[in-house]
């Protein structure tokens, strides 16, 4: 139980935060499980700033918690919220929700340091990842400027981001984070006297390499670390190693091209870059850290809080005018066309062109798609180019997809008109089902199976009641399509897929899904007042000041303290209840 006192802290602080909330707003999401190995429902919050139409793209900063945190101390802890409101950008706050005990790990930690969680494909980063893909989805997102960042163990999983998927996010950021692949013995457990245990920079080279294997993946991802010279529980080594092997990943020259004193509010501060004079690749802050404040392992320069100080150089400015300077690229994608594509007995010649805004094209490659297959070849040529495809299975059809790559990592791709060798068969059209549907407060989740058995699936959609048909998560023969923010009623589910020849399946009906009138949402108080559901009630409520429409938040911390509890409200309507029975 919170003495008196904290109590009061507590409620000015609730006081003080809805307030400056005003702006913008905060948007509560869930992440469904996927597939893959290591995936779990997750939450995430989004902040959208006011200036925020859907008409044109804007940034997207995903910003990760450390161990024992939740999302909620990102959102007031730093300042990424307000700069974000001020620059027009999307901010995701993940929360990891829940995770294996085994290995053992402090409470809310990402699994920055188990090998299940930071490979491409499967654990933790597959779904930072996918939820990312989540918010593109719902908000028009700037391709060129995606970027994530995080606070110890998030610091950790975002240097694994940045190495996992480095062909998706423009830059990163770590504060008071660890290099990539690196273990839990690299944290001090046992204070400023004894320090943690690093892996040898060549072994951390070799793990990012290994992971970055495939052609579209050797791309420099430009990075900031922010560390406390003196922090005691990640040692600065841990950003020197990221600074160390990020240069020698990538070939970079180890003399620094600039050194700056940033030093700020009497904390003395040097920033350090790497790379080009132009455009840096590696950047470091590192800065005096007060030992006294959670053994100078805490987010700097920004907001007070529990693992805040504000006394430093802004770690959220510092990094976002970092990711301002780092788009993806400097300069708009290439543009790639085919020009023809012709069948001459069991071969497939495939030509066309490809240019770059600025520069010559890295490569053009070409694939085809269809029942049978064949891997991507790199074209002779780049903006004139052509490919050659023999010994192809005979009486089928090929669908030709080029994609052209320029020197910083850019790609466009086009889609041709399908080939025939000899005398194919008629197109089967494919076939698709509803497997499992599943409510959750506003939102209806479809998942289910689609197949072809003389080609291939290219896409499923999904119709809710007269919504329209909506695209749906597709991989290896089985998607998942959610929808929130529905409004009351009985919605009936159809799903359809097509094949990469064009050829649609029959329309799949599935059982209807009845979306209550009610919203219910469980969180913790601290969600619940960051999202505006606690907050101050005036007389037409049956309680009158801070909390729900009809309990005081006395009442429901001591019910509840800081565990999550459920809060409902009919749709559309202002006020939120703890009791359903006293919805009017």
């Amino acid at each position: 139980m919170l003495s008196r006192s904290s109590l009061v802290l507590a409620l000015l602080t609730c006081f003080a935060f809805t307030t400056m909330a005003a702006a913008g707003r905060i948007e509560q999401k869930s992440f469904m499980k996927k597939s893959y190995a290591g995936s779990r429902d997750r939450q995430y919050q989004v902040f959208v700033p006011s200036g925020y139409t859907g008409q044109s793209p804007v940034p997207m900063v995903m910003v990760l918690h450390g161990c024992g945190q939740t999302e909620v101390n990102m959102i007031n802890e730093t300042r990424f919220k307000d700069l974000a409101e001020r620059d027009n950008f999307i901010v995701v706050y993940p929360f990891i929700t829940s995770f294996d005990p085994l290995p053992q790990r402090a409470p809310n930690c990402w699994g920055f340091f188990i090998d299940e969680h930071i490979h491409e494909g499967a654990g933790e980063v597959e779904d930072l990842y996918q939820m990312a893909l989540e918010v593109e989805a719902a908000f028009k997102i700037d391709p060129n400027r995606r970027y994530v960042t995080g606070l110890s163990s998030g610091a950790g999983m975002a240097v694994d981001l940045a190495v996992a998927h480095n062909e998706y996010f423009a830059a990163a950021g770590s504060v008071e984070g660890l290099p990539y692949s690196e273990t839990s013995s690299s944290v001090a457990f046992l204070g400023c006297n004894v320090q943690g245990r690093f892996k040898p920079v060549s072994a951390v080279v070799a793990a990012m390499r290994a992971e970055q294997s495939k052609p579209d993946e050797q791309r420099p991802i430009p990075i900031m670390a922010i560390h406390a010279r003196n922090d005691c529980k990640v040692n600065v080594t841990g950003s020197e190693h990221i600074r160390d092997s990020w240069l020698d990943r990538y070939g970079i020259n180890r003399a620094a091209v600039a050194t700056t004193d940033c030093t700020a509010r009497g904390v003395a501060c040097t920033h350090t870059k790497y790379g080009l004079p132009r455009r840096s690749v590696v950047e470091t802050v590192l800065y005096e850290g007060d030992r006294g404040f959670n053994s100078a392992h805490y987010w700097v320069g920004d907001n007070s809080g529990q693992f805040a100080n504000p006394n430093g150089p802004s770690a959220s400015e510092l990094q976002w005018t970092f990711f301002k300077g780092h788009p993806f690229a400097d300069n708009p994608p290439p543009s790639v066309s085919i020009t023809s594509a012709s069948a001459t007995g069991t071969s497939i010649t495939v030509t066309g062109s490809a240019a770059a805004s600025a520069g010559p094209l890295a490569e053009v490659s070409v694939r085809l798609d269809g029942q049978f297959p064949q891997p991507q070849k790199i074209a002779s040529g780049t903006t004139a180019w052509t490919v050659a495809f023999d010994n192809l299975r005979n009486n089928a059809n090929y669908l030709p997809v080029a994609i052209a790559k320029d020197n910083d990592g850019l790609t466009a791709s086009v889609t041709g008109q399908a080939v025939a060798v000899g005398v194919p068969p008629n197109n089967v059209p494919p076939v698709v089902a509803i497997d499992n549907l599943s409510i959750r407060g506003d939102c209806i989740t479809l998942i289910g199976s689609a197949s072809d058995t003389d080609d291939q699936v290219a896409r499923v959609e999904v119709q809710l009641a007269t919504r329209g048909f909506k695209p749906a998560d597709l991989s290896q023969g089985s998607y998942q399509y959610q929808e929130c923010g529905l409004p009351a009623g009985t919605y009936s589910t159809q799903a359809q897929a097509t094949d990469v020849l064009g050829a649609k399946s029959a329309i799949a009906s599935g059982p209807n899904a009845n979306v209550s009138d009610l919203e219910v949402v469980t969180a913790n108080w601290q969600v619940h007042m960051n999202a505006g559901r606690l907050r101050v009630y005036g007389a037409r409520c049956p309680s009158i000041g801070f909390g729900a429409c009809d309990v005081g938040f006395l009442e429901i911390f001591s019910a509840n303290q800081f565990n999550p509890f459920p809060l409902q409200r009919k749709a559309a309507s202002p006020d939120w209840y703890v009791h359903r029975e006293n919805i009017p």
